[in-house]
């Protein structure tokens, strides 16, 4: 805002005198002269009187008490306006509010620019915690983290705890709704002030309302900068800039809050069954389940993952209900009549994970909806587990996995080795001594449930060559392959073997 429009609207309301106008600077904000400024700044309007002006510089663009002194002023390069003292106060106050109007309309327009030029939301949030001179993060009303700026360290235990796992749990949610200044928070974007005993940085949390909802939060985290009033009118700004951008530029972040939708998160963020327990008896649900937990093999945008593959999922596996979870779709499947997919959907979801460039988990069969939560990991787990393995499926079921995800759980407490089969020793040296390849051919006879044929063609070699092989092994460990606990304690050695391998236990 320049000078000559500040004084005409101030004129509207107050009596003032302008003496000077040049225009230079743009008014960013006002201080009072209090005769300890050394300097001034070009973006500044100074307000008091003339005697108290040290050092004798003269501030870029003022508005003085009219005195002699003063009036000595005109024709000096200085913007300058003159009042009577007993106008001194009210010309405070109302400049003070129109720069701070101005400065809002400033913010906004600065941000969208932002916006506008990187359609990106985190360059926008980025920006705004450059204006507040703190950091920055935005939620969607469910306190799921959309955004954060990374220009400043966030060094709150809590918050550093929240964006890592990209949501905010059952019970921080449940505490923060539990603080008066929430509970007594109007149902507009005027910010509060969050303070908590569990946390050592105090907030300003203002609410974004969109076309008359409350679709998320702006929250500032004092830490840089100390609160000030200007971040109150700032944060508002922001707020309603955050309501515009998303809603223009990023809606695939904004959840559906379908019922089923808000149940599976809830779920998901650790909600207690017996809390949940009313919405489910509202619902219907197929006797038997499954979870999905379906990631990307490569980059794919937010947007692609939530609107394309999102759609393309309902369409391949109709009644299929999904919420939004660290990055990956989370997906309640339904089978009716069923109790699993057939192997003409399996072939489906492999084709739309390969077109995709996905990663699929397929959980263990459920029947209970609270469960959800549990199988849902189990689908991750698998995905998480063919990577560590380097398998590179894209179609990742559980119950394939589970001897590795046991394996997992008990890494460290126990010594493996000593579960493995010390026969596979002997056949590893016998390869290693005489360039054979007994260790991989019995692998091969095991995990095709000891079919000669079969696993003779999978290692593109003669029945009568791996009949061979079976006897030599038998020959060097008195192996009997006939006794199915020899085999199962082979094949869980086998895979003992891999996983210690892969892990380095």
């Amino acid at each position: 805002m320049y000078f000559s429009s500040l004084i005409e609207q101030i004129s509207e309301i107050i009596p003032i005198e302008a003496t000077n106008i040049r225009d230079v600077f743009d008014i960013r904000d006002l201080s009072l002269i209090d005769g300890s400024q050394k300097d001034f700044q070009n973006d500044v309007l100074y307000i008091g009187y003339y005697e108290q002006i040290a050092f004798g510089k003269l501030p870029p663009q003022a508005i003085l008490v009219h005195t002699d002194k003063s009036a000595n002023l005109i024709q000096k390069d200085i913007d300058l306006a003159l009042v009577e003292s007993n106008k001194l106060f009210g010309i405070i106050n109302t400049a003070k509010t129109i720069i701070d109007a101005s400065r809002g309309k400033g913010l906004y327009a600065e941000l969208m620019d932002c916006a506008i030029q990187t359609k990106s939301v985190t360059a926008f949030i980025n920006m705004a915690a450059t204006k507040l001179g703190n950091s920055v993060v935005l939620l969607d009303r469910n306190f799921k983290i959309l955004a954060f700026s990374n220009i400043y360290p966030i060094e709150d235990p809590l918050w550093e705890l929240n964006i890592k796992q990209g949501y905010c749990n059952y019970e921080f949610i449940s505490a923060v709704n539990e603080l008066e200044s929430i509970k007594n928070a109007p149902k507009t974007s005027e910010p509060v002030v969050v303070v908590c005993d569990a946390s050592p940085i105090r907030k300003l949390s203002s609410k974004i309302i969109q076309n008359g909802k409350h679709i998320g939060f702006v929250l500032m985290l004092e830490k840089e900068n100390a609160l000030s009033p200007s971040h109150f009118e700032q944060l508002k700004t922001v707020s309603t800039a955050a309501g515009d951008v998303v809603s223009r530029f990023a809606p695939y972040l904004l959840p559906d809050n379908t019922q089923y939708q808000r149940l599976l998160y809830d779920l998901l963020i650790g909600t207690p069954p017996e809390k949940l327990a009313p919405h489910i008896e509202k619902l219907a649900f197929s006797k038997h389940l499954c979870a999905l937990c379906i990631k990307q093999s490569s980059y794919i945008d937010q947007k692609y993952l939530k609107e394309t593959v999102a759609e393309k999922l309902k369409s391949l596996l109709p009644g299929t209900h999904m919420t939004f979870h660290k990055n990956s779709i989370a997906a309640l499947v339904a089978f009716g009549d069923a109790t699993y997919f057939s192997q003409e959907q399996l072939a489906s979801l492999e084709t739309f994970a390969k077109a995709d460039f996905l990663r699929i988990g397929i959980s263990n069969v459920f029947t209970k909806i609270e469960d959800f939560e549990s199988r849902y990991t189990q689908a991750c787990q698998a995905v998480d587990i063919d990577r560590q393995l380097k398998n590179g499926a894209c179609i990742c079921r559980y119950l394939d996995y589970s001897f590795f995800d046991l394996l997992n759980s008990v890494a460290g407490s126990v010594e493996l080795k000593s579960f493995y089969h010390p026969s596979l020793d002997l056949i590893k040296e016998y390869d290693h001594n005489n360039n054979t390849d007994l260790y991989h051919s019995l692998d091969t006879f095991l995990l095709c449930g000891c079919n000669i044929k079969l696993a003779a063609e999978k290692l593109f070699i003669h029945r009568n060559s791996l009949s061979y092989r079976l006897r030599r092994i038998a020959e060097l460990t008195q192996l009997n392959f006939e006794d199915r606990n020899t085999c199962f304690l082979l094949e869980m050695s086998y895979r003992i073997d891999r996983f210690t391998n892969v892990h380095n236990v």
